[in-house]
């Protein structure tokens, strides 16, 4: 003894949303796979061939199939518009560069409320600076030297031939 109510099998097409056309053929459809026609019945029911018939029930098993695949959990997740990237990119550096201003502001403030604190630090800036000047100067003197090296040479060599 079955508990529950009865099962309705194909009938349960009857339930479902579709035309009338295609409630019947999926009818037909389910009760060959349930075993209540054969496939010749089923074929001379909807007016098709036997390939036909197969091609259809195949068609309509992969389709209810490809339904039942996993997907992921939850809603879908919505596309944003490119605007809306770029709008919230655009506020973002926005918010960024309002920071650094702020943060220039208080700089400027503490250097002309305490000139003794940032002096070391702008006399260091201006010493590599400085350095960085006669490292210059001094490439620019050993390329000088070399050239001159080189004509010497030259002019030694010339004067040997």
């Amino acid at each position: 003894m079955s508990r529950g109510r009865p099962a309705k099998g194909p009938k349960m097409v009857e339930d479902l949303k579709g035309s009338k056309e295609a409630k019947r053929r999926l009818k037909v459809v389910l009760e060959t796979i349930s075993g209540e026609k054969g496939v010749a019945e089923a074929c001379s029911e909807l007016g098709i061939g036997k390939s036909a018939f197969y091609e259809l029930r195949s068609k309509v098993l992969q389709s209810s199939l490809s339904d039942l695949e996993p997907k992921p959990a939850g809603r879908p997740r919505r596309e944003v518009p490119e605007e809306q990237v770029r709008i919230e990119k655009l506020e973002q550096e926005k918010q960024e560069l309002l920071e650094k201003l702020e943060i220039a502001h208080v700089r400027e403030e503490l250097m002309l409320a305490m000139p003794e604190v940032f002096e070391p630090a702008k006399k260091a800036a201006a010493e590599k600076k400085r350095m960085s000047e006669l490292e210059k100067k001094k490439k620019q003197e050993k390329r000088q030297k070399r050239k001159k090296r080189k004509k010497m040479r030259k002019k030694s060599r010339r004067r040997r031939s």
